[in-house]
């Protein structure tokens, strides 16, 4: 949602749909590995391996 004044512009961000849309990305464990990778430097293969643990209502300092 974008809103504009008359001095200047802000933005603000919805962060229900970004998280909506990471989650829609990273529901496949084949995609999830993927991007573990590419964060990690790792060649990581067998998606069976891979354990998922979320952390819900995190406060982040």
């Amino acid at each position: 949602m974008k809103e504009t004044t008359a001095n200047q512009n802000q933005t603000s961000v919805q962060r229900n749909y970004r998280d909506t849309v990471f989650r829609m990305i990273f529901r496949e464990k084949k995609n999830l590995l993927s991007l573990y990778n590419a964060l990690n430097d790792t060649t990581y293969e067998n998606v069976d391996d891979l354990e998922i643990t979320t952390l819900e209502n995190a406060v982040y300092m």
